[in-house]
C-alpha cells in the first residue's frame, strides 16, 4: 500500500525556506539546508520545486504579506510610510525580496497589496480615485526604498541611522502636504471661475 502524501509538506518546507532566508539570507539557502530543515529529502524537494527560483517566488509573496501586515492599520499615508520604513530597517531580508523584482511585478500589474494600500491611503485624504495618486506613491516608494538602503549599507552610528529616518518621513509628509495644498488651490480657482460665471 502506497505511502500517505504529507499535505502538510509544502508549508512546512516554505516555512523552513522562509525561516533560512530570514535570518541568514540567500547564501544559505540552498535545496539541501531547506530539505534538512523541513525534515525530508532532497529529492523530495526537488519533487515540489524544481529550481531554488521557483521557491523564492513563493517566499517574495509571503514577504509582500507580512510587509502589508505590518502597514494596513496605518491610519495615515506618513504613517504607512514609517511603518514600511520600520518593516525594511527591521527585517533586511525580507526587504530584499520585496525590492528585488518590485518594479517588474509593478509593470506586469502583479498584486502589490502594500502599494495598493498607499494609494488608497493616499485617495481617502486628498481625494479622487486610487489609480489618480500612482505617481504620488512612487514617490513615496522610492523614498523609503532608497532610505532603507542607506540604512542597511551604513556602518554609521545611530545618531545618523534616526537622523536619515526623520528625514525620510519628513520628506513623505512634504509631498503629501505639497499635493494637498495643490488641490485646494485647484479646487479654489475651480470655485472662484464659477462664482465669476454665476456673477456675469
Amino acid at each position: 500500500m502506497p505511502r500517505k502524501a504529507d499535505a502538510r509538506l509544502e508549508g512546512r518546507i516554505l516555512d523552513a525556506a522562509y525561516k533560512i532566508w530570514s535570518e541568514r539570507g540567500e547564501n544559505a539557502l540552498t535545496m539541501r539546508a531547506v530539505a534538512r530543515a523541513a525534515r525530508t529529502t532532497t529529492p523530495t524537494l526537488y519533487e515540489r520545486f524544481s529550481h531554488k527560483s521557483d521557491l523564492l517566488v513563493l517566499l517574495r509573496r509571503r514577504a509582500r504579506r507580512n510587509l502589508f501586515s505590518a502597514i494596513r492599520s496605518s491610519r495615515s499615508t506618513v504613517e504607512a510610510c514609517r511603518r514600511a520604513l520600520d518593516f525594511f530597517t527591521a527585517h533586511p531580508h525580507d526587504y530584499r525580496l520585496v525590492s528585488e523584482d518590485w518594479a517588474v511585478a509593478l509593470a506586469r500589474k502583479e498584486p502589490l497589496p502594500s502599494f495598493e494600500f498607499l494609494e488608497q491611503r493616499l485617495a481617502a485624504q486628498l481625494g479622487g480615485a486610487r489609480h489618480r495618486h500612482m505617481r504620488l506613491a512612487l514617490a513615496l516608494v522610492a523614498l523609503v526604498n532608497g532610505t532603507a538602503i542607506l540604512l542597511h549599507s551604513s556602518k554609521a552610528h545611530t545618531k545618523i541611522h534616526r537622523e536619515f529616518r526623520q528625514a525620510c518621513i519628513s520628506a513623505c509628509a512634504a509631498l503629501i502636504g505639497s499635493a494637498a495644498q495643490k488641490k485646494s488651490r485647484a479646487k479654489g480657482a475651480t470655485s472662484f471661475q464659477g462664482k465669476a460665471r454665476h456673477n456675469r
